[in-house]
C-alpha cells in the first residue's frame, strides 16, 4: 500500500476514534436514554450458550457501547422482545457517540444504527421521545415521593396517600428512585463527542 493511502488510513482511523465516547448500558437506562426493556435486552448478549453472542462474558453491568459495537446490528435486531422501539434506544444511543455495529463476517463497520429502520424512523423517533419524557416524569414523581420519606418522615402508606397509589406502590417507587440515583453517582452520563 502507498505510503499516503496509509497516511490517510490511519487519519481516518483517529478521527473515528476522536469521535467516538463510550458509555456504560446501566447508565445509558438510569438517565432515561434506553428503557428498562432495552438494557434487559441486551442482558441476554452476554450468554455463552448464545451462538449470537458476540459479547459474552460481559455482564450488562459492565457492558458499554464499545462491547455493543462488536456486534451485527441484525443480531441486536434478532434479540428476544427487543421490538423496534428499544431497537431505535440502543440505535439512537450509538449514533449519538459514535459507535457502529460491525458485520460479523468482515469486522467492518455496519451502516448508521438508526438507518435501520428506514422510512419508520420518524414514528419510532417520536415514540422513544415520548417514553423517556414518561420515565422522567415518573422518576421526577418518585423524587417528590422519596423528599417526603427522608425530609418529612412519612411512612409510604402516607405518601401513597397524598399521591393516589398504595403504599407499597409508593414504596416501590422511593426504593426505585434510591436505585437510580445510585446508577447515576456511579455512571454519570458523558456528554456525546463534538462535530468537527
Amino acid at each position: 500500500m502507498p505510503r499516503n493511502q496509509t497516511g490517510a488510513i490511519l487519519r481516518r482511523d483517529m478521527e473515528m476514534i476522536r469521535s467516538q465516547v463510550d458509555a456504560f448500558v446501566l447508565a445509558l437506562e438510569a438517565w432515561h436514554v434506553i428503557s428498562s426493556r432495552a438494557r434487559n435486552c441486551l442482558g441476554h448478549l452476554d450468554r455463552a450458550t448464545d451462538a449470537s453472542s458476540t459479547v459474552a462474558g460481559v455482564l450488562i453491568e459492565q457492558m458499554q457501547l464499545s462491547d455493543l459495537s462488536r456486534c451485527a446490528q441484525a443480531n441486536i435486531l434478532r434479540l428476544p422482545n427487543l421490538g423496534r422501539v428499544s431497537y431505535c434506544e440502543i440505535a439512537a444511543a450509538m449514533d449519538r457517540y459514535g459507535w457502529r455495529f460491525h458485520d460479523q463476517w468482515t469486522g467492518k463497520p455496519e451502516r448508521p444504527a438508526l438507518e435501520a429502520l428506514g422510512s419508520s424512523l420518524p414514528r419510532y423517533l417520536q415514540r422513544v421521545t415520548r417514553a423517556a419524557e414518561v420515565r422522567a416524569e415518573t422518576f421526577a414523581l418518585g423524587e417528590k415521593m422519596l423528599r417526603f420519606h427522608e425530609q418529612d418522615g412519612l411512612s409510604g402508606a402516607e405518601i401513597g396517600k397524598l399521591f393516589g397509589v398504595t403504599g407499597a406502590a409508593a414504596h416501590a417507587s422511593i426504593q426505585k428512585v434510591r436505585h437510580i440515583v445510585e446508577l447515576r453517582r456511579r455512571h454519570p452520563l458523558p456528554p456525546p463527542p463534538a462535530m468537527c
